[in-house]
């Protein structure tokens, strides 16, 4: 069976195919979209594919007239009342990629237009028909939209009526041109730009932004600033910014919960072959895109339940004020992270800042500073140790202007609150300033160091690196705004005295008795190097870090490390009480731990062992300081010579390490870094930072990466009970101004 069945309740049809409940369930290891299937191209870019199971054809089969029959109505299929019409049209899918993961955003910019430039061939090639009357592409994202096949795909149906949502917004279109003479998407253009708060992105051609009657609450639209009709209407720039904005909007989804974002995204033009039907409609209606998204909050859906399906009487649960700027954060974030775009990252986050502070002639200094890993040499930094850090491509980014007054405003995108302060204050720490001391205290350090400060600023905020993580993010916030500080007032500080600077302020200022290793790597840090760093001299040298065909994935516990601060105090306690014990018995020379070589630890503990009723903690935390030095003199010289699987090998063994001799691991850490070690696709993992929580890192093969953090996320959801977070990075610059 398959006909339009008429609604007489509604006035339009639906659309009937028994047929479509034949499809078949697709076997894992075969996709008919995917190059080598022999149902596709051997190589395509993007490809038109006629729909298997269309639920409209040009030549559909005869009706069937069994609901009239049972009816007990008539012989004949058009009674009067209920009718029936053949279900002519067309269906065809449109292949994004031969890729077969993935979404529209993860391709570039051209690639997309090449998208747009299919859209706009198939919709000349369907209008040609005159039985046609309305031609939709569209796409369905995400398993909560109901999405069975993964390879990523969207739809064009060509409909032989006119579809009654279509109807009614031409409808109101046409009722508002006869009364106002103008477009009804212009009117809402103009709307949403005299408001200004709900657009999140715009470019040349096209706006994006959550309107103001939305149902739902991500509800982009994105509109033709330039009242045309259809694809094939724009000009070459305008596909161009159409492909940017498709890349922007999709790309933003997926960072407001940092989660896959399902939506429905349709594409609106007017009609075609309709012009007796829809007289003036191409000056009344113009091209515009809607977005449907059930997200309310993290895997929360917005159900279209009795009100909105029974009544058609919508029901948002958010703001879309509110809403608006939370996909300007996730815009923010995403750009920040797509290398293609970052050009429009800096644009953006200066149209924010200028959102908060106002627009003035003078353009802000913006400048990035990294998150760091450390591949290796874990707590030995304050035990005369050698560390390897390397700053990642993943940054704080903090905008700052001269103020004509003494006054200072800090402000953050994330977490949105005007912190106001005085250039002129002595600066002491205060809890209520909340991240501001990170701030103030190495403006202190510099105040201290003899710059001078003639006039306030105002600075904003906006972090990519997962606070509370192992990765430095407190770090990254102080190297980076007292770079910022040097490049707005030209203060002449030299990296590693700026290293120094923040060292100095978070021992005096924040009372916090760290090492040097995250400012140094942050200030210092190198695309494609790491650091082999002595902590104590500051020697160093930078080592390619060339991990060939591997990636390094970082694994947030998303567990606070509550414990972190007084168990590292105690770590620290037994350290400094084993030296103490062995410069008592023979090792009156020995300054720090990490100088004792692996074969001498047999008669450390008998010392220790005798010296103390805890002796046997104190060996353990002196064998990994000195095993773990050892093992970072090994994996330099294993990066050197290129033998990544004895990186690997080093990698586990420091993990053990640390859950077993130093004891800063935890059930979630182990999880982490047990899956990373047994993993195929895994050189090793291990945790990094403080421990208690926060980060893992492993090295991943690159094919292998997105099934890892697939595979891992269950297992971690189901050993632990809640969600762990992943990203892949790659070894990037210090601090710099962009």
């Amino acid at each position: 069976m398959a006909e339009l069945r008429y609604n007489p309740l509604l006035g339009t049809f639906t659309m009937v195919n028994s047929n479509r409940a034949k499809r078949p369930q697709m076997p894992k290891d075969w996709c008919p979209f995917c190059p080598g299937s022999g149902k596709v191209p051997d190589k395509y870019d993007v490809y038109k594919y006629d729909n298997d199971f269309p639920i409209l054809s040009e030549n559909p089969p005869q009706i069937d007239d069994t609901g009239s029959h049972a009816a007990g109505l008539s012989d004949s299929i058009d009674t009067g009342f209920y009718r029936a019409l053949p279900s002519k049209g067309k269906c065809e899918v449109i292949l994004y990629s031969p890729n077969h993961t993935g979404s529209i955003y993860e391709n570039s910019v051209s690639h997309i237009r090449k998208l747009v430039d299919l859209w706009c061939e198939r919709m000349t090639e369907l209008r040609k028909n005159p039985e046609h009357k309305y031609i939709m592409c569209f796409e369905n994202r995400g398993e909560e939209i109901g999405v069975t096949m993964p390879h990523p795909h969207g739809q064009i149906y060509a409909y032989s009526w006119m579809p009654q949502k279509l109807e009614v917004e031409l409808n109101n279109a046409l009722n508002h041109f006869k009364k106002e003479n103008e477009c009804i998407i212009c009117r809402m253009n103009r709307e949403e730009q005299a408001f200004k708060k709900r657009i999140v992105y715009e470019n040349d051609s096209f706006y994006a932004y959550i309107p103001y009657f939305t149902d739902y609450p991500y509800g982009v639209f994105i509109t033709s600033k330039q009242h045309l009709n259809y694809f094939t209407d724009f000009s070459d720039k305008q596909k161009n910014d159409l492909a940017l904005i498709l890349k922007v909007v999709t790309g933003s989804f997926d960072k407001i919960f940092d989660c896959k974002f399902p939506y429905m995204m349709c594409v609106h033009q007017n009609p075609v072959n309709a012009d007796k039907e829809f007289p003036q409609h191409q000056k009344a209606f113009h091209f515009h895109i809607e977005f449907y998204t059930p997200f309310r909050a993290k895997h929360l859906i917005k159900y279209y339940a009795s009100s909105e399906s029974g009544a058609w009487a919508a029901a948002n649960t958010a703001s879309v004020e509110k809403t608006s700027r939370d996909v300007v954060r996730a815009k923010l974030s995403f750009l920040a992270n797509d290398e293609e775009l970052s050009e429009i990252f800096k644009e953006e986050f200066i149209k924010e800042f200028n959102f908060v502070y106002g627009n003035q002639q003078t353009e802000p200094v913006v400048v990035a500073s990294p998150a760091r890993i450390n591949v290796i040499g874990e707590h030995v930094d304050n035990y005369g140790g050698n560390v390897f850090p390397a700053a990642i491509n993943k940054y704080l980014y903090i905008a700052i202007r001269k103020r004509s007054d003494k006054k200072i405003f800090f402000n953050d995108v994330r977490f949105p609150e005007l912190l106001e302060f005085n250039i002129d204050t002595e600066f002491s720490y205060d809890r209520k300033n909340s991240y501001a001391n990170y701030l103030v205290g190495i403006l202190q350090s510099l105040k201290k160091s003899g710059h001078k400060f003639d006039c306030g600023f105002e600075a904003l905020i906006f972090s990519c690196i997962p606070a509370g993580g192992g990765i430095s993010s407190s770090s990254a916030l102080e190297l980076g705004f007292g770079f910022a500080l040097c490049e707005l007032y030209n203060f002449n500080v030299d990296r590693i005295t700026l290293a120094k600077l923040g060292q100095k302020a978070e021992h005096e200022f924040m009372n916090v008795k760290c090492g040097i290793m995250d400012q140094f790597a942050i200030a210092m840090g190198k695309k494609n190097m790491a650091i082999d760093l002595n902590c104590s001299t500051l020697e160093y040298q930078y080592v390619p870090l060339d991990l060939g065909d591997y990636r390094i994935v970082v694994m947030n516990s998303n567990k606070k490390r509550t414990l972190a601060d007084s168990e590292y105090n105690a770590r620290r306690n037994d350290c400094e009480e084993a030296l103490k014990i062995l410069q008592k018995n023979g090792y009156e020379k020995l300054d720090a731990l990490c100088h004792i070589e692996p074969e001498q630890l047999d008669n450390i503990k008998k010392i220790l062992d005798d010296g103390s009723k805890n002796g046997n903690v104190l060996y353990r935390r002196v064998r990994h300081c000195s095993t773990e030095n050892k093992r970072e003199k090994d994996a330099v010289a294993a990066l050197k010579n290129g033998d990544l699987k004895k990186l690997g090998e080093l990698l586990k063994q420091s993990h053990a390490s640390l859950k077993n001799d130093y004891e800063v691991s935890c059930k979630e850490l182990d999880v982490l870094a047990d899956f990373a070690n047994s993993f195929a696709g895994s050189l090793g993992g291990r945790l990094i930072g403080a421990g208690f929580g926060g980060c893992a890192m492993a090295f991943v093969h690159k094919d292998k990466v997105n099934e890892f953090i697939e595979r891992l996320s269950k297992e971690y959801l189901d050993k632990i009970g809640y969600e762990a977070s992943f990203f892949s990075c790659v070894a990037g610059d210090g601090t710099h101004r962009i």
